[in-house]
């Protein structure tokens, strides 16, 4: 059977994604070997499945329309930049989300839903992030990471409305991202 790269994300807003180019802009002028995401790929990402069987495509749709009707629509607060692992040797610049008790509950029904479809619940904390770029080299690293200590952060306040069930193709350009389903939040 068929399967296609898919993930179940959080959407953002287009008044957020206009901040986070212009947050993106000022850490590229550093120089630094980045990947820049694109604004048509910031999303939170509630579960990374890998390779979905389209088999299990429609009981796996049902089983989340189960859990966004149950959930109602919530605010986030993205409240920070950083990096994974750490600042030191940053792999992945991020922003992160305020966690709160709607996304929490949402991310870990979702995760155990996707387990009972074969897929492994993931062991590391759930941290709320949408990723700026991807960290490919050493050239002008620690001007980027001085930047990213030095910018102060100022809070966005977005509102969350919908579930999406991502396809991702892997081009020799990067990923493309279409969604295969939205689940919208109880109305």
């Amino acid at each position: 059977m068929p399967s296609v790269r898919s993930f179940i994300a959080l959407p953002s807003a287009p008044e957020l994604k206009q901040a986070l180019q212009a947050l993106q802009a000022e850490l590229i002028e550093e120089r630094a070997d980045v990947k820049w995401d694109t604004s048509d790929k910031f999303h939170i990402t509630l579960k990374f499945l890998g390779n979905l069987d389209l088999e299990k495509l429609p009981a796996l749709s049902e089983s989340l329309t189960a859990i966004t009707s149950q959930t109602s629509p919530f605010q986030l607060v993205y409240d920070s930049l950083g990096a994974f692992p750490d600042l030191i040797h940053p792999r992945v610049l991020w922003v992160g989300a305020r966690g709160n008790d709607v996304l929490t509950s949402l991310q870990r029904n979702i995760e155990v839903t996707c387990s009972r479809f074969g897929f492994p619940i993931e062991t590391r904390g759930f941290h709320p992030h949408i990723t700026l770029g991807r960290v490919k080299g050493s050239r002008n690293l620690a001007r980027l990471t001085a930047k990213v200590k030095s910018i102060t952060f100022v809070p966005s306040e977005t509102a969350c409305f919908e579930v999406l069930l991502m396809k991702s193709d892997l081009q020799p350009t990067g990923s493309v991202y279409t969604t295969l389903k939205s689940f919208p939040l109880k109305a």
